[in-house]
């Protein structure tokens, strides 16, 4: 198809190429533009296809201008800047809290029940409003409000919960910043929730928002990678607009292995631990009470030991030590019990026998007798487990 097709077509439309399945016109103004679609859409789209064919779509852009139109509707381009023409970086530190919290990040606390993820959270809160360092340890660089949601515990029960953890930094604490929504529910699952939201932080202009827990401000299926992305993409959006930090209280699943790494553990969909800039990961190991941190741009820091201490001025988390804990922790003594009693037994024994022997719960019975059998040490016969040949066994020194 020539330029010369359109000789016999109003003049002030000038053909402009072809490209992608389309033939790009241009007309002098938005008015012609718009006179034209309004009442010869039809006759255009039908001249095009006999003359360039049905799979050729017309788009009309107004000389001057980057939108162009198919049929009736606008299309506006997305919009693209030069690498040279961004902003501009300010300079800003790396962390929010040294070591566990990147700068402006969005990030969760996760751990298994009664671990002290919601301790954890107000403590960061705590530190950041106060400028204080968290856990007694780790350094403030950004100080001012932080907006706290706390769906699961009563206004009494928190108020005392943060009033501890502001006497034991010695701060007013009726000068400090925390402010908590006490809206009956939030579901940021919906756009009107999310525009309060939105509105409540642009009036606060918080540090930090804390959600806590994740499951308590929405209703979507949390397996469901499509919802939770939504969901995600609004909070990353806020966080950009804002500037900022975000928290969310997440729990891990159920029986989770100790060598799964700690962001795959979490509850629901995949796309959580993708999404997130910095990860605190609470676990036990038997006895211990272990922190780790993980970050998107950062080195991971950890593991550390914790303790929630219990003295008279209240209850929080305690960090036994600055510096990591070795790697190997503190492991189970169980299988080593097993093969005791095994060894000392006269005929084989089944697991309830185990169990009642050692005193321990039937899981624990269960995985220890797995890792024995899986490393050849004991073999299971009709009437029980027994010893796989002479098993040397640690010398006990009483």
């Amino acid at each position: 198809m020539t330029s010369e097709c359109f000789n016999t077509w109003v003049r002030p439309l000038a053909f402009a190429g072809s490209e992608d399945q389309k033939l790009n016109m241009v007309a002098p103004n938005e008015t012609f533009r718009k006179t034209l679609m309004e009442n010869f859409a039809g006759v255009l789209n039908r001249a095009v296809a006999e003359i360039a064919g049905s799979n050729i779509r017309p788009m009309i852009s107004v000389a001057g201008s980057s939108s162009e139109t198919a049929g009736n509707e606008t299309i506006d381009p997305l919009p693209v800047v030069q690498a040279s023409a961004l902003e501009v970086p300010t300079v800003r530190t790396t962390w929010l809290i040294d070591q566990l919290w990147a700068d402006r990040a969005v990030g969760v606390i996760g751990g298994g029940p009664k671990l002290g993820k919601s301790w954890l959270a107000l403590d960061i809160a705590v530190s950041i409003a106060s400028g204080t360092p968290c856990l007694g340890t780790f350094k403030v660089h950004a100080t001012g409000p932080v907006l706290l949601y706390a769906a699961e515990d009563s206004a009494s029960a928190l108020r005392n919960r943060i009033e501890t953890l502001a006497r034991l930094r010695n701060v007013d604490f009726t000068k400090l910043d925390v402010r908590v929504i006490t809206a009956e529910s939030l579901r940021l699952d919906k756009a009107g929730d999310q525009d309060r939201l939105d509105a409540t932080i642009a009036l606060h202009r918080p540090v930090m928002l804390v959600l806590d827990p994740l499951v308590r401000v929405h209703a979507i299926d949390e397996n469901v990678a499509g919802q939770v992305a939504s969901l995600l993409g609004y909070l990353r959006t806020l966080q950009r607009r804002s500037g900022v930090a975000i928290g969310l209280v997440h729990h891990v699943k159920k029986n989770v292995s100790p060598a799964t790494g700690g962001g795959y553990s979490l509850r629901g969909s995949g796309d959580l631990y993708a999404w997130l800039d910095s990860f605190l990961y609470l676990r036990k190991n038997h006895d211990q009470l272990i922190l780790s941190a993980e970050h998107r741009s950062a080195p991971g820091a950890g593991p550390f030991l914790l303790e929630l201490a219990q003295p008279d001025t209240g209850p929080h988390l305690k960090l036994l030590s600055a510096e990591p804990c070795p790697t190997r922790l503190k492991t189970d003594a169980l299988p080593e019990k097993i093969l005791r009693a095994l060894s000392s037994a006269t005929d084989p024994m089944t697991l309830e026998a185990l169990r009642q022997t050692l005193q321990v719960r039937n899981q624990r019975v269960v995985e220890a007798i797995r890792q024995l059998s899986s490393q050849g040490s004991i073999q299971r016969t009709s009437r029980g487990y027994t010893l796989v040949g002479p098993t040397q066994l640690p010398i006990q020194i009483s």
